[in-house]
C-alpha cells in the first residue's frame, strides 16, 4: 500500500475557518475520486502543534499514488485549501518493511 499524505494548518481566522468547514466533507469527496483511490483518514493534532492536519489517501501502489498526486482531483482540493489559507504538504509514503502491519501492545 502507498499513500498521499497531506500535511497544513487548518485556517484560524473566522472567516477562513467557516469556508474549511463548509467545504472540507466536498474535498474528501473528490479525493476518494482520484485515480486508484482506496480510502481516506485524517488526523489532528491533540497539542496544538503545528502541522495540525494530518490526512492519508491510501492507494494499492506506489504508482497509483504518485499519479495520483497530479491528478484533477487533487488539484482542485490542494486549489481550494490555499484559497482558505491551508498550505498543505504533499508527500507520497508507504508503510516501513519493519512494520508492515500495526505491532499491537
Amino acid at each position: 500500500m502507498a499513500y498521499i499524505m497531506l500535511q497544513y494548518d487548518r485556517p484560524t481566522d473566522r472567516q477562513n475557518w467557516n469556508d474549511y468547514n463548509r467545504h472540507v466533507r466536498d474535498w474528501i469527496s473528490q479525493l476518494l475520486q482520484a485515480p486508484g483511490a482506496v480510502s481516506f483518514v485524517a488526523y489532528r493534532t491533540a497539542d496544538a502543534a503545528s502541522p495540525d492536519t494530518f490526512t492519508m489517501l491510501e492507494f494499492r501502489t506506489q504508482e497509483e499514488a504518485r499519479k495520483a498526486v497530479a491528478s484533477e482531483p487533487m488539484k482542485r482540493v490542494l486549489d481550494g485549501l490555499r484559497s482558505v489559507g491551508a498550505m498543505a504538504k504533499v508527500q507520497v509514503v508507504e508503510r516501513s518493511p519493519f512494520t508492515p502491519l500495526p505491532i499491537q501492545a
